[in-house]
């Protein structure tokens, strides 16, 4: 019977990188932010320790809040192809689970106009946009980054403008003048300034989009 509650203890074990926009992957970012957690829903997080196997992964304190045990984390690729975590009895430090993770690195962010991923789009899809975001692409890495500001440019054969904003939002002066664009008008998104928690503020380079 052993062996059986054993094996059901470890398949009940939910391991994840808080920062991973997929929960169900076991990924961590190279010189990023990775908050490992592990969650038993049979088990408290007294009942059992974390240890890592291996040099290419480095682990923090565990710290529990209710129940879930959380654990900042590191990959070091370079140093072991392998980074394998293991979850142990406290009690005892028998293996419970051992869990292997896989590291990326993390691409340059940039500012995207709500879901337009492309430089150009139909006047229509870029007035029901409501905000301006930061997104990592091709990355699952999903630490919250947000906008503090920025500047909307235009130019148009009748005039242009400039207009700073504060926030993510796209303002009503700014949907005015989208709206009055001619098809072909280049609107530029330029000094997006970001930040995240513990982060300085950085600024991403600039976004153009065409209107179509």
């Amino acid at each position: 019977m052993a062996p059986l509650i054993a094996h059901a203890q470890a398949d009940s074990f939910y391991v994840s990188n808080k920062w991973c926009a997929k929960k169900d992957t076991l990924l961590l970012f190279k010189g990023a932010n990775n908050l490992i957690q592990v969650y038993n829903k049979s088990m408290s997080p007294n009942s059992y320790k974390l240890k890592s196997l291996d040099k290419g992964l480095r682990i923090g304190t565990p710290e529990i809040k209710n129940d879930t045990m959380s654990v900042m984390a590191m990959p070091y690729p370079e140093k072991s192809k392998n980074m394998r975590l293991a979850i142990l009895n406290s009690k005892t430090s028998r293996v419970i689970k051992t869990v292997e993770f896989i590291s990326d690195s993390v691409p340059k962010p940039i500012g995207q106009l709500g879901n337009i991923k492309g430089n150009e789009a139909l006047k229509k899809t870029i007035l029901e946009q409501t905000v301006l975001k930061v997104i990592f692409p091709k990355s699952l890495y999903d630490y919250p980054y947000h906008i503090k500001s920025f500047t909307f440019k235009i130019q148009t054969p009748k005039g242009g403008a400039i207009i700073p904003v504060n926030g993510i939002w796209i303002t009503n002066n700014i949907i005015k003048e989208i709206g009055d664009a001619p098809v072909g008008t280049i609107i530029e998104f330029t000094n997006i300034q970001v930040t995240c928690p513990e982060c300085v503020t950085r600024t991403l380079d600039d976004l153009k989009i065409k209107i179509k």
